[in-house]
C-alpha cells in the first residue's frame, strides 16, 4: 500500500470544490516492483464526471518470452482520464453533458457516485496498461535455449524422462490387479 493514497468518497471530492494533488511514492501490492512507484495524481469532479490526471513511474522486473531470461523495464505513464460518475448505460446524461460514450476517446470508465475512488487502484490500472503483451528483452536476444544433442520428440519416452516410470508402474500394478480380482 502506497502512503496517502487511501480510497477517497465522491462526495468529499465534490464537496472540496476544487482539484485533489497528490505526491506518492511506495511499493504496489499487486505489482512487484524494482524501485518504489513515484508519480503524482490529480482528481476533481466536476458534476457527472471525475477528471484524473498523472503520471507515474517504476522498474520492474519481466521474464522474456523468447529466451525465458529476466530483464528490467521501465514502466512509465502520464495518463489524463474522464470517468463517468453515474450509471455506464446512461448515453442520455452523457450525450447533454457532451459527451459521447461510443467514440474512441468517449468514457470507458464509471463510477457509482455514492462510491469512493481509489487513487492507488487507478495507478496500478495505468502502470499495468504499460506491461507489454509480448515480453521480449532486446534486439541481442538469443532466442530459445538449444540443447547440443537434442533427440527427436518422437524418441520421448519414459527412458527420457524418468518421472513418467512412476506413472508406468502403477499402471502396470493396476492391471495385475484387476487380472486377479476377475480370477
Amino acid at each position: 500500500m502506497i502512503p496517502g493514497l487511501e480510497p477517497v468518497p465522491l462526495r468529499e471530492l465534490q464537496a472540496l470544490g476544487s482539484v485533489r494533488d497528490w505526491e506518492f511514492e511506495g511499493q504496489l501490492d499487486e505489482l512487484p516492483s524494482l524501485t518504489p512507484v513515484r508519480g503524482n495524481l490529480q482528481a476533481e469532479h466536476r458534476g457527472n464526471i471525475l477528471e484524473v490526471s498523472g503520471s507515474a513511474q517504476t522498474i520492474v522486473c519481466l521474464c522474456c518470452d523468447r529466451c525465458l531470461k529476466q530483464f528490467n523495464r521501465k514502466l512509465s505513464t502520464q495518463v489524463n482520464e474522464l470517468i463517468w460518475l453515474g450509471d455506464p448505460e446512461a448515453a442520455e446524461a452523457m450525450a447533454e453533458q457532451g459527451l459521447d460514450a461510443s467514440s474512441v476517446d468517449g468514457l470507458v470508465e464509471s463510477l457509482d457516485p455514492r462510491g469512493s475512488f481509489e487513487p492507488e487502484r487507478w495507478v496500478f490500472e495505468q502502470l499495468s496498461l504499460q506491461i507489454p503483451a509480448v515480453n521480449f528483452c532486446g534486439d541481442d536476444c538469443s532466442g530459445m535455449p538449444q540443447a547440443a544433442n537434442q533427440e527427436p520428440p518422437a524418441s520421448l519416452s519414459a527412458a527420457a524422462d524418468p518421472r513418467w516410470q512412476a506413472l508406468l508402474n502403477l499402471r502396470a500394478d493396476v492391471g495385475e490387479e484387476s487380472e486377479v480380482s476377475r480370477d
